[in-house]
């Protein structure tokens, strides 16, 4: 499946990257399952000699350790990070049918930073990276992710892009202008705000 495939894009909106966790850790939730249909098909013989119990239980455990696959397979695929020209959105893929979706605009991340712990995270190049917006309370973490630097640069670069394309005026529309103005007078107060309108005016005379 396509990354693009998997969210819908707004007008001027490109994806950057699509995140997901390294593949060791698939490797490792995959594990277990697979050693136990190695382990079944090692006593395919003797649960036959058993006859129609012996199948029954033989091909239980084969699908549940094929569920349990695909359950794995399913988790670590759609747990993602998603990185726009605009936006992040983080999809925390728990289970099958349950999952948590977050969205924030690239202009509302105050920080990025990320963490590699022991020697395991360190000798894969395996990291988290973590995402703390304006509010400094809320956090958005992408776990166990390969090459975490330069997923924070990815997102501070965009960040710098976007916050100075919003505080170029040039690209504004009329409307737009408009209502930044308004936005600083709401913050100014209107009598600071006349004052300086009446200062630049008295300047260009």
């Amino acid at each position: 499946m396509k990354p693009s495939r998997l969210l819908t894009l707004t007008p001027g909106e490109q994806l950057v990257l699509m995140v997901r966790q390294s593949p060791l850790q698939l490797v490792r939730a995959a594990m277990l399952p697979t050693l136990i249909i190695i382990a079944v098909f090692f006593m395919l013989f003797p649960l036959f000699a058993q006859g129609t119990v012996g199948i029954i239980i033989f091909a239980a455990m084969v699908t549940a350790g094929t569920l349990w696959l695909v359950r794995a397979f399913i988790v670590w695929y759609y747990r993602t990070l998603t990185i726009t020209t605009k936006r992040i959105i983080d999809v925390d893929q728990q289970k099958l049918f349950n999952k948590t979706v977050s969205e924030v605009p690239l202009e509302k991340i105050q920080d990025v930073f990320y963490r590699v712990r022991g020697l395991g995270q360190t000798i894969s190049r395996v990291g988290n990276v973590y995402l703390v917006l304006d509010d400094q309370k809320t956090r958005i973490e992408a776990l166990n992710v390969s090459q975490p630097q330069k997923i924070q640069q990815l997102i501070l670069k965009l960040r710098s892009e976007t916050l100075h394309d919003r505080l170029d005026t040039t690209k504004l529309s009329a409307q737009e202008l408009i209502e930044l103005v308004k936005k600083i007078k709401a913050g100014l107060g209107e009598e600071q705000f006349k004052k300086i309108i009446d200062d630049d005016a008295s300047d260009a005379s």
